[in-house]
C-alpha cells in the first residue's frame, strides 16, 4: 500500500472510530435524556389528574358520581395531551377510565402497578399492557393524607422512540459534514506529506538513506554537519578520524576555536566559503569548504563542512620544495665553484702558488663553517636548503651572506608549517639581496634562534634602507620600490606572523634591520 493511501485510510479510520464512538455515546445519552424528559412530562400530567377534585371524590363517593362523567373527563385530557391511555384505578387496581370502554371495571394489566398501590410511589416504567408495550408513569392519589387510588398514563414505546429519533435526526447532517471534512483533511494531509518528502515512498526513503550513508562513509574527505546552534548532527568516518570525533559528540557544539569561529560566521552570514585552511592542532591542517543549509524561507538551519587533511600533502610538498631548493642551490654552487676553479687555474698559471693555496684554504673553511651550521644546528631540511640556496645566490652576486654561528632550530612553532617559515625567511633575505650593492661590498647577516618560549629571526643588511614614503605602508599589498608585479612579499610575511600571534619590527640605520618574534605555543583564546 502506498504512503498516501495508507495515511488517508488511517486518518479516515481514526475519524470514523472517533466520530462513530462519539455519535453512539451521544445517541445513548440523548436517548436517555429524552426518555427521562418524556417521563417527567407524563408524570406532570398524572400529578395534575391525581389532584383533580372530580377524581378524588369519585374514588371516595361510593360510586355516587357517574362513571361516564369521570371517563369522559379523563378521555378529554388524554386526547388533549396525545397520550395512548390514562387510567384511574382504585387500590385494588380496578380501572375507572380507559380508552377502550370494555376494559373499564377490569384489573389493570402489566404488573408494574404494584409499587404505586403498595408503596404509594410515583415512577416511570416500561411494560406490556392491554395496548401493547408502552412507556408508563404511575402516580398515587391521596385524599386527606390517605391513598385512595392511582393514576397510570402511558404512550407506546415506538412513538416515544420515534420522537427521540426525530430529534436525533437533526444531528445526522452535522455528523456527515464532519466525516466529509475529515476525509478531505486526510486527503490534503497525505498530499502535503507526500509533497514534503518529494513523492517518495518510505521504502524509497530508506533505500536512499542507506545509499547516502554508504556514499558519505566511502568519501575520503571529512564531512561534518551542524545545526543552526552549531551542534554536531552528522559526521562520517573520515571526519571522525581527522577531528577525533566520537558518537558522544553528536548534539554537542564544536570546542576547537580555530574552526568553530568560521562555522559561526557561516551560520550568521549564510555565505558559501571554500579553500579555507584551518590549523586544528599541532601537526594537523585541514582544507575546508563551508556550505550553508537553508530552508524554503531562505533561513540558515545549519551547514555542511567538507574538509581534507593537508598534513601529509604538505609534508610531501615541503619535501619536494626542499629538494627543489637544494637543486637550485647545487646549481648555483656549481656555477660559483666553476668561477673559483677558474680563479685557482689562473693563479697556478701565474705561478702564484702561495695565493692559490691561501684562496683554497679560505674557500674550504668558509664552506665547512656554513655546512656545519646548516647541518648541525638547523634540523629542518627545508630551512637549511633555503639558506644554502640564498647563500649561493648571494655569493654569485658578490654579496657577503653571513649566517650566524649561533643559529639554532630544532622544531617549528606550534601550528606553523615549514612552507610558512620558509616564506618569512625567504622574503626577508630576498629583499636584502635586491637592496645591497653587488660590487663586493654588499653584506647580509642572518640569525635564527630557538628560545624556550619563542622563535627569534634577525635579518639585517647594509643597503640604503627602506624609503621614508613607504615605511608606514610596507606591509600593504602592492607596496614596492621595484618594477614589475611585486609588493606581495612583506604582506605575506606580516599575515603569517599575525596568524602565529608573533611580532615583526624593523629599523633603518645604515641599512635595514628586521626583528621577528614568534611564540612557540599559540594561544587559542585570542
Amino acid at each position: 500500500m502506498k504512503l498516501k493511501t495508507k495515511i488517508t485510510t488511517t486518518v479516515i479510520g481514526i475519524l470514523l472510530l472517533t466520530i462513530g464512538s462519539i455519535s453512539v455515546l451521544s445517541f445513548n445519552q440523548m436517548k436517555t435524556m429524552l426518555k427521562d424528559q418524556y417521563g417527567r412530562n407524563l408524570l406532570a400530567i398524572a400529578n395534575s389528574i391525581s389532584m383533580s377534585y372530580l377524581v378524588q371524590n369519585y374514588l371516595t363517593s361510593n360510586n355516587q358520581i357517574k362513571g361516564e362523567t369521570l371517563d369522559n373527563r379523563i378521555e378529554a385530557i388524554r386526547i388533549k395531551t396525545k397520550v395512548e391511555f390514562i387510567v384511574v384505578m382504585n387500590m385494588k387496581g380496578v380501572r375507572y377510565s380507559h380508552p377502550t370502554k370494555s376494559k373499564i371495571g377490569k384489573i389493570f394489566e402489566g404488573g408494574d402497578e404494584k409499587r404505586v398501590l403498595t408503596k404509594g410511589e410515583e415512577y416511570v416504567s416500561e411494560a406490556k399492557g392491554s395496548l401493547g408495550p408502552s412507556l408508563r408513569v404511575f402516580t398515587p392519589i391521596f385524599k386527606d393524607g390517605k391513598q385512595i387510588g392511582a393514576v397510570a398514563i402511558g404512550s407506546p414505546i415506538s412513538e416515544v422512540y420515534n420522537e427521540i429519533y426525530s430529534k436525533i435526526d437533526s444531528f445526522i447532517p452535522i455528523i456527515i459534514l464532519g466525516l466529509i471534512l475529515g476525509v478531505y483533511t486526510a486527503t490534503l494531509l497525505s498530499s502535503n506529506i507526500k509533497k514534503a518528502i518529494f513523492g517518495l515512498e518510505p521504502e524509497e526513503i530508506a533505500l536512499i538513506l542507506k545509499e547516502k550513508e554508504a556514499v558519505i562513509e566511502s568519501v575520503k574527505d571529512g564531512i561534518l554537519a551542524v545545526d543552526k546552534k552549531g551542534n554536531v548532527t552528522l559526521f562520517n568516518r573520515a571526519a571522525s578520524e581527522i577531528l577525533e570525533l566520537t558518537e558522544e559528540d553528536i548534539g554537542k557544539p564544536l570546542t576547537n576555536l580555530s574552526y568553530e569561529h568560521k562555522i559561526s560566521e557561516v551560520l550568521k552570514l549564510g555565505k558559501y566559503f571554500e579553500n579555507i585552511e584551518m590549523k586544528v592542532r599541532p601537526g594537523l591542517t585541514i582544507f575546508c569548504k563551508y556550505n550553508p543549509l537553508k530552508n524554503d524561507k531562505d533561513e540558515v538551519i545549519g551547514l555542511v563542512m567538507n574538509f581534507r587533511d593537508l598534513t601529509e600533502v604538505k609534508k610531501m610538498a615541503e619535501e619536494l620544495t626542499g629538494i627543489k631548493k637544494m637543486t637550485c642551490s647545487l646549481r648555483a654552487q656549481n656555477h660559483e665553484f666553476m668561477n673559483k676553479l677558474h680563479a685557482i687555474s689562473g693563479m697556478i698559471q701565474l705561478e702564484e702558488y702561495t695565493e692559490a693555496v691561501k684562496f683554497i684554504t679560505n674557500v674550504s673553511k668558509t664552506r665547512k663553517d656554513i655546512g656545519s651550521i646548516l647541518t648541525g644546528q638547523i634540523k629542518n631540511v627545508s630551512i637549511a636548503a633555503l639558506l644554502l640556496s640564498k647563500y649561493n645566490k648571494a655569493e654569485e652576486a658578490r654579496i657577503t651572506f653571513d649566517i650566524d654561528s649561533n643559529c639554532k632550530l630544532d622544531k617549528l612553532p606550534e601550528y606553523m608549517r615549514e612552507d610558512e617559515l620558509c616564506s618569512v625567511i625567504g622574503n626577508l633575505i630576498e629583499n636584502s639581496i635586491d637592496e645591497v650593492s653587488t660590487d663586493g661590498n654588499g653584506f647580509i647577516h642572518f640569525k635564527i634562534s630557538q628560545l624556550e618560549n619563542n622563535l627569534k629571526i634577525q635579518v639585517n643588511d647594509n643597503g640604503p634602507g627602506i624609503k621614508c614614503e613607504i615605511r608606514n605602508k610596507i606591509y600593504d599589498i602592492g607596496t614596492t620600490t621595484k618594477t614589475g608585479q611585486r609588493g606581495v612579499g612583506m604582506y605575506v610575511v606580516k599575515k603569517i606572523i599575525d596568524e602565529m600571534q608573533g611580532k615583526i619590527e624593523f629599523s633603518v640605520d645604515n641599512g635595514t634591520w628586521w626583528d621577528i618574534n614568534i611564540p612557540m605555543k599559540r594561544s587559542l583564546s585570542q
